[in-house]
This record gives C-alpha cells, structure tokens and sequence, in this order.
C-alpha cells in the first residue's frame, strides 16, 4: 500500500506536465492556449508599470521638398520675368529629381501603465549629405532668344539635408481580445528642417544684344533653408501579439504643421565679355514666409522580447504635401536679372500656387531594455 501511495502523485504531477506542455504547444494558436488567461494589459503577465528605453539606426530614401519645388517654380518664374524683362531666357527643367538616400538615428523613452496607456517622448533624425556625383539636383534648358544663345545648366543642388521630429505622444489601447489592442494617440509634434542648398546658371547673349557675346555663369555660393514647424497631430495605435515574445505594432498619424522658413545665402556671379575680361560679382537670394505641411506618416514595427531585452525592427513613411501661404524675397545683387535664373522674383506666386510633395521612407532596428514595477518590486 506504500508503494502505491507513492507512486499516484507522481503520475498526477506527470499529467500536469504533459497537460501543460499541450499548451504551451507552438501549434496551438496563441489565443486559445488555456494558459494564456492574461491579457495582454499586463506587462509580461506580472507587472502593471514599464520604463523602456530604446535607441537605433536606420537607412531610408528621401524626396525632398526644396528641390521638388524648384522645377515648377523657377520655369514659372521665368514666365513672370517676360512681363517685366522681354526675351530673358526661360528656365525649363528637363530631368526629373531622383530620390536620395538618408541615414537616420532614433532614441525615444516610454512610459506605460498596463500596456493600456502609454507616454512616449520620441526623437528621429535623418541625414543625408550630397556630392556632385549624386543625382541630387534640377537641370534646366533654356531655348534660344534674340538675345541669347540656348543654353543648359544646373539650376538648384542639394548639399545636406536634416530633418529631426521631436514628439510627445499620449495613447490608449484597449484590450478587444487576449492579443488585440487598438486605440486612439495624440501627438505633440515639433519639426526642424535644415538645406544646405547651391544655385546656379548660365547664358550667353548674342552678337544682337545690347552686350554682345558675354557669358554669365553662377560659379558657386550657397543657402540655408530652414524651416521649423509644429502640429498637434491625432492618430491611431494597434498592437497584435503573435507571440509570447512577439508583437506587431502599428501607428498612423494625421499629419498638420504649421510654421515660418527663411532662406539666406550668397551666389557668386562671373561676368565674360567679348574682349577677354571678366569679373566677379556677389548677389544674395534672401526669402522667408509661411509654410505648412499636411499628410500621414506610418509606422509599422515588429518587436520581439527577452525579458527585459526588446529588438525592434520597423518602418517610418512619412507621405507630406508641402505649401506656402506666404512666399516672398528676392535675389539682390549689381548683375543683370535677365542674365541669370534666380530663385523667385519679389513674392513667390509660383511657390503658393501649388502644393509639392516631400517623402521620406526609413527602415530601422532599435534595442531597448525595459525595467517593470509593481506594488511589490521593480524588476
């Protein structure tokens, strides 16, 4: 009787065993496992209160606004310059803008309470630096006149580019099943946009022009244009547990930001004249007004878990439509304004006439530790 009385609890603790591991079977899905009774308003199953600290990198494409503009806006331009100065060449872009490529950095602090309600304070930089090896620029031809000779130049290159968003985000999920949450977000959203951007253009005037047979050509200078904006931005976030250790994310945000932006630099001019001389004269293109944005930006993330440990890998797309409500400035300087192509003219109607677009795509990776607390310790 000893014997058997022995050996009956052990066989129970093997059932259990076996039960359990039925499952914790990877076959059975997560959402009917019977071990899976917790919500996913928990962190891991235990704690109600989470700090996760993330930092990474990333690679993207970039279509950028300052030069998407410049296309439309300078042929116009120069549609305007006919009222005012006949016969100056016309500027008509002829090769569209390649995307460019970015490098990009990501850190962002969050705090959340039962994986229901999240603070996350959230910063993205994206980089990218140009040579003239890369398609970064808008080329132009100008057709021949009965002042000048037809020409083709570079009219606008793009040296750097930075763009940082800055967030704070505020967002509720609520639980619709053990491993569905969705939920409304609210972003407070910051925006600097910093081009470093080079000029250029040429023409050569006829033997029937007042000056004959006199090259002008821009020979370098640059620009910055900045831009700082800012936008309350509504959005929606969803989580989806795969996994134990695996979750999707997913973010969409209404994108509206309004700001100011300047443009300022210096253009260096060389005058060529029939008679061998030359010489060199500075203009300065000085532009600033009002700009808004409006679009979406998506992000999507897999994040996979180790205890504390968090590898993330995910996607930002921001898709924005770019406009002026005021747009004015002018190029000023000693040279001949029919004998080269500036950025606009007095007020910048070809600039508020229309909207362009700006894209930027970044893939990235992003680790994180998380420390967790509840009324017992934190962990």
């Amino acid at each position: 009787m000893l014997f058997v009385f022995a050996v009956i609890p052990l066989r129970s603790e093997e059932s259990k065993t076996g039960s359990a591991d039925a499952n914790t079977n990877s076959s059975v899905p997560l959402e009917d496992r019977e071990n899976n009774q917790t919500r996913m308003d928990i962190f891991n199953q235990v704690y109600e209160h989470r700090v996760m600290l993330r930092t990474g990198w990333g690679i993207g494409k970039l279509s950028p606004a300052i030069l998407n503009e410049t296309g439309p806006a300078w042929f116009q331009n120069s549609l305007f310059r006919q009222i005012t100065e006949p016969g100056s060449p016309l500027s008509i872009p002829y090769k569209p803008v390649k995307d460019l490529g970015v490098n990009s950095q990501f850190w962002d602090i969050r705090y959340g309470y039962k994986n229901k309600f999240e603070i996350q304070l959230a910063e993205d930089t994206s980089l990218g630096v140009y040579s003239r090896d890369l398609p970064a620029s808008n080329n132009f031809f100008s057709p021949r006149t009965d002042t000048y000779w037809a020409s083709a130049f570079e009219g606008n290159r793009l040296l750097r580019f930075e763009g940082v968003s800055q967030h704070l985000r505020f967002s509720y999920t609520h639980p619709f099943s053990k491993i569905f949450m969705i939920g409304p977000s609210v972003n407070f959203h910051r925006y600097t946009e910093r081009n470093n951007i080079s000029y250029g253009s040429y023409s050569t005037s006829r033997a029937e022009a007042t000056v004959p047979n006199k090259a002008t050509w821009s020979i370098g200078g640059d620009a910055n244009a900045e831009y700082s904006m800012k936008g309350i931005l509504p959005g929606i976030f969803a989580k989806f547990k795969l996994r134990d250790w695996w979750e999707l994310r997913t973010r969409l945000e209404l994108l509206d930001r309004k700001g100011n932006f300047t443009v300022l630099g210096s253009q260096i001019i060389q005058e060529a004249f029939s008679d061998g001389s030359s010489n060199l004269s500075g203009v300065l293109p000085a532009y600033g007004g009002k700009v808004r944005d409006k679009g979406t930006i998506l992000n999507i993330e897999s994040s996979f878990q180790y205890c504390r440990f968090t590898l993330d890998i995910g996607m930002i797309r921001q898709d924005i439509k770019r406009s002026y409500d005021t747009y004015l400035g002018d190029t000023l300087g000693g040279v001949p304004r029919s004998d080269y192509s500036s950025r606009s003219v007095y007020i910048g109607f070809s600039e508020m006439s229309a909207s362009v677009k700006h894209t930027v795509t970044e893939f990235y990776i992003m680790p994180g530790v998380s420390f967790f607390y509840d009324a017992d310790k934190i962990y």
